[in-house]
């Protein structure tokens, strides 16, 4: 089984341990909740790395000659021959691994977000809507359309509306994400996506505030699929994300109201 968070941030304010230790965690958690007999996970974190974040370009320059190097006490990076993608795993327990995926976020002329999964080179900013999910699908990436507080009301969630009815489009994705309290509503989007076939993602999307570290793992989905030990998710996760036949399973619950409006408060008092 796969275990996938698809919406992570990395910020300069996260201290590393403690991001992948509760990666790790979390995930073990969910495993834990869907353990069956003789049945292996992998984990797996997709990137979604705007203008200032270049963690996954970070990682791979610290990779020494023999493609394997420590970038903590606790936590080392590997490349293995996956393309775009990379493993970290805890020093005193090599087989306690997470796959980490090249991934970009976008601002679109509309000002929406639109990630940019698989992709690792950075994408410009400031074009419309059809030119930035068509150039996701250029450089070989899968475009998702994530959910935030307050960007898909009045004219940005008519733009997208009207995008999704017009697009029909299946390799084009919404994206969920655990920072969603639990007091909004099921957003119109997801129902509009549930009828005309769009497939929803969800994913941690962590805040620019150190405690948000703790919830990378919590919200994602997973595949009743082969693990990806010692091999690359990339490929694998691709082709079955665009499969008709893909079945997107769901873990992780929705944020508390108390600890959503302190992170707003949070987040204004730190800008």
């Amino acid at each position: 089984m796969i275990l996938v968070d698809a919406h992570v941030h990395v910020y300069d304010c996260f201290n590393i341990d403690l991001l992948l230790d509760s990666a790790l965690n979390n995930f073990q958690e969910v495993a834990k909740q869907h353990a069956i007999a003789q049945q292996h996970f992998s984990y797996v974190l997709l990137l979604t790395e705007g203008k200032t974040e270049n963690w996954f370009q970070t990682l791979s320059l610290t990779l020494d000659t023999n493609r394997q190097c420590k970038i903590t006490e606790k936590w080392s990076v590997a490349d293995r021959g996956g393309k775009d993608s990379l493993i970290v795993f805890r020093n005193d327990a090599p087989e306690r691994e997470i796959h980490i995926v090249a991934g970009r976020q976008v601002v679109t002329m509309e000002n929406i977000e639109v990630l940019a999964l698989f992709v690792k080179q950075g994408l410009t900013n400031g074009l419309s809507l059809h030119e930035t999910v068509d150039r996701v699908k250029e450089l070989g990436g899968i475009p998702v359309l994530p959910w935030g507080a307050g960007k898909w009301f009045g004219k940005r969630g008519e733009i997208i509306k009207n995008f999704l009815v017009n697009h029909g489009d299946s390799n084009l994705f919404l994206g969920d994400n655990g920072g969603r309290p639990r007091f909004w509503p099921t957003p119109d989007l997801f129902r509009l996506a549930q009828k005309t076939g769009f497939v929803v993602l969800p994913g941690s999307d962590p805040l620019p505030l150190p405690s948000e570290a703790l919830r990378v793992g919590s919200f994602g989905f997973y595949l009743h699929a082969n693990n990806l030990h010692g091999g690359s998710p990339t490929k694998y996760l691709k082709k079955a994300l665009l499969s008709p036949k893909v079945t997107i399973s769901p873990f992780g619950c929705l944020q508390k109201n108390r600890l959503f409006f302190l992170n707003q408060l949070r987040l204004r008092h730190h800008s």
